[in-house]
């Protein structure tokens, strides 16, 4: 009988630890970094969250995860940022063709933006929002030598950076987003 126990005991703890592996698996993609935690969608917005405890440039990396094969134009805004709106306004002429080609725009914020007011705001931005904590915001700009806002970075479907103004800032203008993004989607 003790014998029967022990076995039951032992396969009870197996099946337990391969339950909890596959929970810990779910959230993760198949480099094993965690993506996607939650999505829900406020207007034209699809609002997605991270796991909080990723930080520095695993918050770029996981967020990029999600879109993998896609061409993905990344914004770096804030809801107070009169240059990011005005960026958005310019950039709306051109997104509904980029969309229809196959490219994604994802937006990314921290928690300097508002949390009413940024639900607020996004629920005209189509495309994918990250609302990152403070210190997840603070680690990522530190990261990628961010010096200000807005800045962008478009990435071709093979996952390499085809544009960046992390460096530098300010919306480069359609007529220079628009000719690289298409360039990348036809790729």
């Amino acid at each position: 009988m003790k014998k029967h126990l022990s076995f039951l005991a032992v396969a009870c703890i197996i099946l337990l630890s391969l339950v909890v592996q596959s929970c810990n698996n779910a959230d993760k993609n198949a480099a094993g970094t965690a993506v996607i935690n939650s999505e829900e969608t406020i207007g034209k917005a699809s609002v997605r969250s991270l796991p909080v405890d990723i930080q520095g440039r695993a918050i770029l990396d996981d967020i990029l995860a999600a879109y993998s094969g896609k061409v993905v134009l990344v914004d770096f805004w804030a809801t107070w940022c009169p240059p990011c709106r005005r960026a958005m306004t310019e950039i709306d002429v051109i997104k509904p063709e980029l969309i229809s080609k196959g490219a994604v725009f994802v937006y990314i914020t921290g928690e300097t933006s508002p949390l009413s007011e940024w639900r607020e705001a996004i629920k005209e931005i189509e495309g994918d929002h990250y609302r990152l904590t403070d210190a997840q915001w603070e680690s990522l700009i530190t990261e990628l030598h961010i010096p200000g806002i807005p800045v962008y970075m478009l990435v071709g479907k093979d996952g390499s950076t085809a544009y960046s103004n992390l460096t530098e800032g300010g919306y480069p203008g359609n007529d220079v987003i628009k000719p690289l993004v298409e360039k990348e989607v036809e790729k």
